[in-house]
């Protein structure tokens, strides 16, 4: 049986309260046009509110990322990605089985969402990650977080916190520290915009 001391109590609700007060410091600096740099649960990411367009073009410009490449959206419940995609019926089946987790769809963007996330389709990609920290960053916000991973361009995606891009680290407004582990694998995209799922990367989720 594990003993469980008063010292252990209270340093467990001290790091919630950090943890709390680091999303909360998080959203203003996004509501403010900040780039923010954020464990998920695949791998390290930094991401801008969807809501701020001063925002994205920084996010874009840091990551030294191609304009015209769409960005993910990241999401903290069902309500919100339904604010920003049109979900057909199958689309609705694959979130429902497999969000919060490592699936990224692709399906008709809304109104709300920006031209600059979209692809040349009109269709925005769209995940739930299975991490409580990105579900209240995005209530506290609120709105969904244009995301992709903490590296520029071409470089690999980081797992482990020394593999961070150090000039991103330099040149980001804020970062959330996190003793979570991140399964490294990065997450399945499907695209659902022509009606039938079509795989566009292969990653954690596994879909036939």
């Amino acid at each position: 049986m594990r003993h469980v001391t008063i010292a252990g109590i209270a340093g467990y609700f001290e790091k919630k309260h950090m943890m709390e007060q680091d999303i909360s410091k998080a959203a203003a600096i996004l509501r403010d046009g900040g780039v923010v740099i954020f464990p998920t649960d695949t791998v390290w990411g930094i991401g801008a509110w969807i809501g701020s367009k001063a925002g994205i073009a920084k996010l874009y410009t840091l990551k030294k990322r191609d304009r015209n490449k769409p960005t993910a959206l990241l999401v903290g419940s069902l309500e919100q990605a339904f604010k920003y995609g049109q979900f057909s019926a199958e689309a609705i089946i694959l979130a429902e089985r497999y969000w919060p987790g490592a699936l990224t769809v692709v399906v008709e963007a809304t109104a709300d969402v920006p031209k600059a996330l979209q692809n040349g389709r009109g269709g925005v990609g769209i995940r739930w990650p299975k991490l409580a920290l990105v579900t209240d960053l995005c209530e506290q916000l609120p709105g969904g977080i244009a995301a992709s991973s903490a590296n520029e361009a071409g470089d690999r995606a980081p797992v482990e916190w020394g593999e961070v891009s150090k000039d991103l680290l330099a040149k980001s407004d804020f970062v959330i520290p996190a003793e979570s582990a991140l399964t490294g694998i990065s997450s399945t995209v499907v695209d659902l915009m022509d009606g039938r799922p079509k795989i566009i990367r292969q990653g954690e989720v596994w879909l036939r």
